[in-house]
Formats: C-alpha cells, structure tokens, sequence
C-alpha cells in the first residue's frame, strides 16, 4: 500500500442507520472530502459491502459516534452490528506512542423490530449485550487503531522482519495472533469485505502502564533514569469462559484460562525490553462442574487417555515460545494431588519418549510449602528454576532497531484454577525480569538484581507502584474467570500476609460459590457467542431454555429450619410449655370438680388428665420436628440434585465435559471420579 496509514483502523467512525441498514463513515475524512470510503451493513440480510467512495453523510441527528466496530453477529433474523461508542487512553505503545484503550461501552444494533420478530432475537441481543458490557461478560476488553495489541514484542519483530506480515493490514490474519483476537470471529464478516479498517482487534485480558518511572543513580540523570512500565495480560480465545464450566484441555490441546502475561520496560531514548510467562488450566482431561456442592466433584480422565492433548497443548507452547517449564502449584493430597499425579505421569512419558521434548515439569506444593503465612519460602521455588529463568532470557530491542536478546523459553503456571497462587509466583517472576531488564538497561547494578532484593532496596517507590500493578493484574484475570478478585492480592499488593486479607479471601471465596453456581452458565453463554465458539444458524431453533432456580427451595428450606430451631429454643427455655402446663392445670381443677359432682365415669376422666401431654407432643411435632425435617429434607433434594439446578450454560454444553463421570459399578475404563 503507499499509504502506511492504511494498515491501521480508523480512529473514529460514524454510524447512520436507515432502516435495516447501518451506513459508516470514518469521521476524519467527513470534513475534507465530498467522498469516503463508507461501509454498508444490511441488519435484516447480513450482507456487508465496502464502497470504496461514496458520498458523505453530513449530519449527527441520530448518528452514533464509534471508536470502532467489534463485529457482526448472526441473529435468529437478521444480524446484529456491535460498535465501540466510550473508552478510555490506558496505555502508548510503539515508537510512536500509539494509544490502547479499555472499553466502557458498546451499542449492539439490529434492524427495526429485530427484537419483536422473536423471542430467539431477544435472547440473543440480551448475550451479546452482556458479552460487551464491561460491568459484565465485557468486562476488561482493550484494543488500538495502530498497535499489534495481540502480539507481544518479540513477535512484533519477527512480524516486522517478514515483508508480507509488515505490511499486512494489523487487522488480518497475517499480522494478528489469532489465539488473542478477541473479536475474531465478529469482525471476520467485515475482513471478507474488504473492511479491515473499521474493526481494530481487541484482546481480553487486562492492561496498565506506569509511565516515567525514576531511577536515579551515580552517571544517570534526565531521559537516561526515567524508565516506562507496562504490564498486558492477553486471555485465550480457543477454550475462554467462565471457572467451572472450562477446565482442563479440549481435543484440539486449548486449556481453559490460558493467559499471556508479557511485562514491558521501555526508554524515552527508545530501548524496549520485554518478558512473557503464561498461565494455563491443568492440560489434562478433566472436569468439574458446578452442583451446588462447596467443592464439585471432580472427573479426571483414565490414565493414557489425557495423552493426545497433552502432547498437542506442549507442542503448540513450544511452536509459540520455545522450552517450557511447566510449574504446578497444586497440592499433594486429596483430589488436587489425583491431579499432580496425572499431570507428572503425562509429563513424564512425554519427555522419556522424546529427549528433545523442551519440558521440564515442577511440583511445588504451594499450601504445603507456604502454610501459616510462610511466604517466604517461595525462594525455594526460585532456586528450582533460576536456571532456566536465566537461560530463557528475555526480548530487548536496541533504540536503533536491532534485537540485541531474545526470549528461547517460557515459565508456564498453574494451580487449580490458576488465578490465586499463580498470581503470586508470577508475581515474583516478573519482580525478577523487571530487575534483570532494568540491569540490562543500565539502570540497576547487575549485582543488585542477582541479589534477590535488588528492587525493593534500591527503588522501593518503583516497587511499590510494581507490587500494586501485578495485583491489579491479577485481580482483573481473576474477575474474568472466576467472578471476584484474586485471593492472596494482599500479599501481592502488599508483601504481607495479613488477618484482613485473610477475611478478603473468605468474602471472595462466598461470592465465587454464588456466582460459579447461579450465573456464570448465562455468562458462558455470552462468551461463547462473541468468540464465536457458538455460531447461530439463521431460522434454526436456539437451545435456549428457562431454567429451574435452587434459590426458592433453598430459601424455604432455610426459612422452615429457623422456624423450626426458633421453637426448639423456645421449648427448651420453658416458653412452649407454659401455655400448656396452665392448660393442664385448668383440665385437672375441672375434672376434680367434675369427680365430686358426678363422677360415674373414671375412665373418661382418666383420658382427660392424659390429654395434656398428647397436646405438648402435637405441638413439638407441628412446630419443631416437622420444620426441621422439612426443611432439612428439601436442602437434602437440593444437594442431591443440585447438578440440574445450577445456572447452566445451554449454547455450547458439550464444551464443558471433556470428559464422562465413570457409572456407579462400572468397571470399564472411562474416569476417575474424585469428591
């Protein structure tokens, strides 16, 4: 192309709609030419066309001012239109300060009408909706106009040595990395087009940038001690969603929540440094899926069947960064100890079966280990693997443009679900690259960095504003996938282990329960069909159904079993009985009388004086033992069949059991089912 601005989005954009069809214009060319290049959507059809001129729309009554366009979704009828209309300027990427943005908010249009055609429209706006809304499924969705968002820095360069991929639209599958794009699959309509300007490429995950940070030092003063720091963190679009509807790999050897971490320290003088470590669910076959209970029941695969995926999961971590050490933060016992095992056995044969395997698989039981706010003995972990730390590397760019380093290996990490712990020892590893690269750079003496505390001694403003950034970053992932913040960010935030971060964690823990059981199913839906995982099929019936909801049960049960304690207490403390015992009393006065009277019958007045207790027994009965037995009955129907009572995802079920729960009895191989 001459223009190289062409490669690039446009900035900004105006959308008319006219009826079914959406016409859009970019906004920097309406002032100065009579002609643009425009982009047509037909919403009942879902025929998009690129005019190469067309005439311009002058006008705002009714126009909806965009920043770009995420893409077009097929709907029961028609075709929905989703377009960023508010962000806000997170970072500046690139020599020449490119700007990322975080969206804030979207439109999803559809024709006139789209949502009385039918009830299948509806539900599919309301996903769409909350799949970009960032108080919801949209929450943490970045993109820029110019800057390759979805590639790290490394792979810029090598895209930048290719002549074709540098001169490849950042919006195609030339240049873009499609295990990041999060809007892939919407914008593909658009990219068939011809229309790769209009929607720039956006990534799920999380960025922040401290920018001018100092370090002062002997020799050092101005440009050569301000230093900028960037943390992204791109999520996984292959197997994305929610915490216990994706766990483990897929067929294809995606793992749930996998996420590129890449930390960026770049000069006003131009150098640019740059780490990556990954995060990734257990590549084994495996499930857990959500039933009410505090902790689901875990389904691992038989042993030899997790071999396939494992083995495509590590070549394609090999294809994309070189060796890999595998760190396991899970624990040894219980069913997370079913897992270490698995995990070691399939890492095991693979590097026994081929010694260029480039994998070295680490065990560190991190409750185990640091047990009792033992945080420290995280060092022991970096023992294990300074070694590989160091022969890893890192990517760093000269001012000039030269690659002076660059990165041959990746640390990748997980525990159960790879939010909480992980974050820690991220954490602790990106402290340890921030001070090899800033070594590197010149502004930390090489001795500081190799000593363990060099950052915090030498610059603990920097590490300050280093600790708050990493846990922020982990509180973002965390949100994701699992509905709160991550446990354990007080200490990342902070260095310390303390009594209120504990209570953090136990809030967390609750509000997770909730979540992962009563709404995530809706919330994996919308995820599904922005990725594209789910494609609709225009005309075709949508598996979508009202659910049952355990929170009526559940609460009548509660509500029978208060009532049923709150008389218990009043039977023990004597409240119950009075009544009865006076009416006791008034029955015996009455029948003594009636004996002196008349008493020619002593059996009749025998069954009165009985009469008292048998009336004590039918009010424990009524108003104690059958709330209590109610109660406890209908939470023990709940438990029992809390598996269909959960909010479940209903687009792409099949998603989520990767593999089958063995039958009561059953002695062919099939699973391990752990409680």
């Amino acid at each position: 192309m001459a223009d190289a601005t062409a490669r690039f989005c446009h900035p900004a954009l105006r959308i008319f709609q006219q009826g079914p069809q959406a016409v859009v214009q970019p906004m920097a060319a309406l002032g100065n030419s009579s002609a643009v290049e425009t982009l047509l959507v037909d919403l009942s059809s879902g025929k998009v066309t690129l005019s190469p001129s067309q005439d311009v729309m002058r006008g705002s009554t009714g126009a909806i001012d965009s920043l770009g366009l995420l893409g077009v979704c097929k709907l029961h009828q028609g075709v929905a239109l989703l377009a960023i209309t508010s962000a806000r300027q997170v970072a500046s990427l690139g020599p020449s300060g490119t700007p990322v943005f975080e969206l804030l908010g979207a439109e999803v249009l559809a024709a006139p009408g789209a949502e009385r055609a039918s009830s299948a429209n509806r539900r599919l706006l309301a996903l769409l909706r909350d799949a970009v809304n960032p108080q919801g499924a949209g929450r943490g969705i970045y993109f820029s106009h110019a800057y390759d968002l979805t590639l790290s820095a490394q792979r810029i360069a090598d895209r930048n040595a290719d002549a074709a991929a540098a001169s490849a639209p950042v919006a195609s599958a030339a240049r873009a990395d499609p295990r990041f794009w999060y809007n892939k699959a919407l914008s593909a309509p658009l990219l068939e087009a011809g229309a790769h300007r209009f929607a720039p490429p956006a990534i799920l995950g999380f960025v922040r940038q401290l920018s001018d940070l100092a370090f002062p030092g002997p020799g050092r003063s101005g440009a050569g001690a301000v230093a900028t720091l960037t943390l992204i963190a791109r999520r996984g679009v292959d197997r994305a969603g929610t915490r216990q509807w994706r766990r483990g790999c897929d067929s294809a050897g995606n793992v749930a929540n996998f996420v590129e971490t890449e930390e960026m320290l770049t000069t006003p003088l131009g150098d640019l440094a740059s780490f990556v470590e990954v995060r990734g669910s257990i590549p084994l076959l495996w499930t857990q899926l959500p039933n009410i209970k505090y902790k689901p029941t875990t389904v691992i695969a038989a042993p030899g069947q997790s071999a396939p995926v494992f083995d495509k999961h590590i070549a394609s971590l090999r294809e994309a960064y070189g060796d890999v050490v595998a760190i396991n933060l899970i624990n040894h016992k219980g069913t997370e100890g079913k897992l270490e095992v698995a995990f070691r056995a399939e890492a095991s044969r693979l590097c026994s079966s081929s010694p260029s395997a480039g994998l070295r698989y680490l065990a560190f039981d991190f409750h185990h280990e640091c047990s009792k706010g033992r945080y420290h003995r995280i060092s022991l972990l970096w023992d294990k693997v300074r070694d590989d730390f160091g022969r890893h590397g890192f990517f760093l760019r000269r001012a000039g443009g030269s690659v002076e380093r660059r990165q041959s290996g990746v640390m990748r990490t997980n525990c159960i679900d790879c939010l909480d712990r992980t974050n820690v020892v991220q954490g602790v590893l990106g402290r340890k690259a921030l001070e090899t690269m800033l070594a590197a750079l010149g502004l930390l003496p090489p001795a500081a960095a190799g000593s363990g505390h060099g950052l915090p001694e030498a610059f603990p403003a920097v590490e300050k504003e280093f600790k708050i950034l990493w846990a922020d970053h982990g509180d973002a992932v965390s949100s994701q996938y699992a509905g709160t913040g991550a446990m354990k960010s007080g200490f990342t935030r902070t260095g310390k282990r303390t009594f209120g971060g504990v209570i953090d964690d136990g809030v967390k823990a609750v509000v997770r329960y909730y979540v992962n059981n009563f709404q995530d199913g809706v919330k994996q839906d919308a995820v599904d069909l922005l990725t594209g995982a789910f494609e609709v099929a225009p005309g075709q019936p949508l598996p979508l159904r009202a659910q049952p909801s355990p929170l009526v049960p559940i609460l009548l049960a509660l509500a029978a079993i208060a009532f049923g304690v709150h008389q218990a207490g009043h039977f023990i403390s004597g409240d119950l009985l009075a009544p009865v015992a006076l009416t006791a009393s008034s029955t015996a006065a009455d029948t003594a009388a009636a004996a002196s009277t008349a008493a020619p019958d002593a059996a009749a007045a025998a069954g009165s004086l009985d009469d008292p207790r048998g009336r004590l027994v039918r009010t424990l009965l009524a108003q104690v033992v059958l709330p209590l037995v109610l109660g406890l009955g209908l939470l023990g129907f709940v438990v029992r069949n809390g598996k269909h009572l959960v909010n479940k995802p209903q687009l792409c079920p099949h998603l989520a059991v990767t593999v089958q729960a063995a039958k009561k009895g059953s002695t062919a191989g099939g699973a391990k089912k752990q409680q």
